[in-house]
């Protein structure tokens, strides 16, 4: 699997390695780049904007001979956005399921969970299994963090206790 923040537009050669190798594609966006993804982000509509930029991806990937079936999307919390524009993807990532393409979100330990917390010096643990448990419930198929046991422990219990509906 290819994990890419630029959402392969970093390296020319990157989507013919992929389509040469068979691998998955996990395409990610980012506002900017990592010098200067985090100075002054700005949307006209973060969830649009963002959806906008994932479709153009997937329609790229596609054209240049990646089959649907290997191809991850990620709305990139974290990665040129402020607090606000990761709370706002977060609370609105089911809408992403319209790319017809399984979704990836990568929350663990971000900064925005220590703005909410009010702690930035506070464990991000417990913060990151409610934003799990919440894009659980929203049909996100995979959600990457560095706790897994707890994560996963959190997502059984939430499941036997009739919390997941699903995507859609």
């Amino acid at each position: 699997i290819i994990n890419d923040v630029t959402g392969l537009e970093g390296d020319a050669e990157m989507i013919d390695v992929a389509r040469q190798q068979g691998a998955g594609i996990c395409a990610m966006h980012m506002q900017g780049n990592p010098l200067t993804m985090q100075v002054d982000p700005r949307y006209h509509d973060v969830v649009a904007d963002v959806s906008r930029y994932l479709a153009d991806r997937r329609d790229a990937l596609l054209a240049a001979g990646i089959e649907r079936s290997r191809i991850c999307l990620d709305p990139g919390i974290g990665f040129g956005k402020t607090d606000e524009h990761n709370l706002e993807l977060i609370r609105q990532c089911r809408q992403f399921h319209q790319l017809g393409c399984p979704l990836l979100v990568g929350h663990s330990a971000k900064g925005f969970i220590a703005s909410v917390l009010g702690d930035k010096e506070l464990d991000r643990t417990s913060g990151t299994v409610g934003v799990a448990l919440w894009l659980a419930q929203q049909g996100i198929q995979v959600i990457r963090v560095h706790d897994v046991a707890a994560v996963q422990q959190a997502l059984l219990l939430f499941a036997a206790s009739g919390g997941l509906e699903g995507p859609g």
